[in-house]
């Protein structure tokens, strides 16, 4: 099936919202990685100079000790089901239902238009659109709506947009979506037979693709479970700490990053900057200059208290963890080789983020889990 559709198509669209289909279980605290390509390093500072001296700026609160509980993540005989039958889902063969209705995990091709007071609004409308019935894209009762619902049947939606939707002139109103299911597709997952996984993994067996998958997911868990340790701990030093003000190259690099970002993705959609905010993102540009600000200060902080922590503990790199770090570095960024991550960031840079990774773990391990 084709896709050929408004503004639905795009993420944080008046009516699309985040999916949750196999959601991703890692997730790093906003500092890590997503500041490799954003260091700055002239106060010197254990391997970097910092362009700012920290004990002016913020009076380190306690980051030694701090109790904390983690949930404990156990992996199911469910959690391995789904996680084999996503991954199978995506070599499906796909069928065209014609002696049915819809019902959830369907795929539906459909054309749609909303109106608001029988106006048709912009961004409303689609064509040619595969939608997957439970993938939760767009809002509240709109895929619900159209279980049930045969090939080339047009219904009309009565839908309400969330109150706390970012869209003034969308949040909290009652709109109508003219729908009609072009298709029905039905997904015929292949049989999870040892044939199967021989062709299509790195195992002999299902009971071994089984079980590899479930120390896969147990690997996850651990590694969420000490995220999770990681973003309460620095929570609490941040709470602690005092923080009187905030380097102006600081502010200036990460709100320049933030705007960088939002005009990164109006570009690559065709827009002007002004245009974009208003239509995705429900906002002015003076809106975007305080979000950016606001942003920018809390990114100040972390980082001031990262760099506070390696100073009073004196955490340097071994060359051993610096390589390592680079090739984990390229690995994770999708890249070949070192020679290709350093096309993209400096030497500095990447010694910058691996001291902060160090400071995260070190307070970690400070920390006591209750």
């Amino acid at each position: 099936m084709r896709h050929h559709c408004g503004l639905v198509c795009v993420y944080d669209t008046p009516y699309v919202r985040k999916g949750n289909v196999m959601k991703k279980r890692f997730k790093l605290f906003g500092i890590i990685l997503a500041m490799l390509l954003l260091a700055v390093g002239c106060q010197k500072g254990n391997d970097i100079e910092l362009e700012y001296d920290v004990n002016e700026h913020i009076k380190l609160g306690n980051y030694k000790g701090i109790e904390v509980t983690v949930e404990k993540l156990e992996v199911t005989d469910e959690d391995v089901e789904d996680f084999i039958e996503y991954y199978m889902s995506l070599n499906a063969d796909e069928v065209e239902i014609t002696d049915r209705a819809a019902k959830e995990g369907d795929t539906v091709n459909i054309d749609f238009e909303g109106f608001k007071d029988d106006v048709a609004f912009e961004g409303g409308s689609g064509t040619d659109f595969d939608l997957t019935l439970g993938s939760n894209t767009f809002i509240d009762g709109f895929e619900e709506g159209l279980i049930g619902v045969t090939p080339g049947e047009t219904v009309d939606l009565n839908l309400t947009f969330p109150e706390d939707y970012h869209s003034e002139e969308l949040k909290g109103q009652a709109v109508v979506f003219k729908v009609t299911v072009n298709a029905i597709i039905e997904k015929v997952l292949p049989e999870l037979t040892d044939e199967y996984v021989k062709e299509n993994t790195d195992y002999d067996t299902v009971a071994a693709y089984k079980q590899g998958i479930r120390e896969e997911l147990e690997l996850e868990n651990q590694e969420e479970m000490k995220t999770s340790k990681i973003n309460d701990v620095f929570t609490a030093i941040v709470e602690d700490t005092e923080i009187n003000s905030y380097p102006d190259v600081l502010i200036d690099k990460y709100k320049s990053s933030r705007i960088e970002e939002v005009q990164y993705y109006a570009t690559m959609y065709g827009m002007e900057l002004e245009e974009f905010l208003g239509q995705f993102m429900g906002m002015t540009m003076e809106a975007l200059e305080e979000q950016a600000q606001t942003y920018a200060e809390n990114m100040a902080a972390q980082e001031m208290i990262l760099q506070a922590i390696i100073l009073k503990e004196n955490l340097k790199l071994s060359d051993k963890e610096y390589k390592a770090g680079v090739e984990r570095y390229y690995n994770e960024l999708g890249l070949a080789s070192e020679e290709e991550l350093f096309q993209y960031v400096t030497e500095k840079e990447v010694r910058q983020n691996l001291l902060w990774e160090k400071a995260f773990e070190f307070i970690a391990e400070q920390a006591i889990e209750l």
